[in-house]
């Protein structure tokens, strides 16, 4: 009887002791970020219901031009990939299934959701906390407002990356700011 006692007590024992072991950052990830040429790239927003779409779209070096731009302020785009089968032409996010933030290296697509909104005649992409009580993140954009697709310049500091598995190129891309781990280490002699 006391052995089972002794046993229970040092299961309960268990259970409540590893509450109190120290557990991997929430935003640990699994996966790394690749740079990717910034030419190739844009992100715009799209007009959409009552409000604006954040879209991403990636160049494939040597195939039909998925977007042509046109003036200064705000900078109009004409997204061709519309009018074609831009399969293996063009690479397109049109979601957090497709795009998502990173901040000096480490994921944060969990922590924050990324938005269009309309400040001072033109539109701004920022990133808000889920928690209500931060202020938002600016990280591009329009330089004017228009009824159009109109181009999204990205903040300084804030550059495209892809998200990658053990070396490996996924389609998922990101808006980066700060230097990743990768890129922030320096060989020891």
């Amino acid at each position: 009887m006391k052995s089972s006692a002794l046993l229970k007590l040092t299961f309960v024992f268990n259970i409540i002791a590893a509450n109190f072991v120290v557990m991997p950052s929430a935003n640990a990830s699994i996966f790394d970020e690749k740079e990717i040429d910034q030419d190739k790239m844009i992100a715009i927003a799209a007009p959409y219901r009552h409000g604006y779409n954040l879209i991403v779209i990636e160049q494939v070096p040597g195939k039909d031009k998925c977007w042509e731009e046109q003036g200064i302020t705000p900078v109009l785009v004409n997204p061709l990939l519309m009018n074609f089968d831009f399969t293996g032409h063009c690479l397109r996010a049109t979601d957090s299934n497709g795009y998502s933030i990173r901040i000096g290296g480490e994921e944060r697509g969990s922590d924050y959701l990324l938005k269009i909104v309309e400040q001072d005649n033109e539109l701004v992409l920022v990133a808000t906390q889920r928690d209500p009580n931060k202020a938002p993140i600016t990280i591009g954009r329009t330089h004017g407002k228009s009824d159009t697709v109109t181009k999204i310049f990205l903040s300084p500091g804030w550059r495209f990356t892809k998200r990658s598995y053990q070396g490996q190129e996924l389609s998922h891309f990101y808006f980066s700011e700060g230097l990743s781990p990768v890129a922030n280490t320096t060989p020891q002699p």
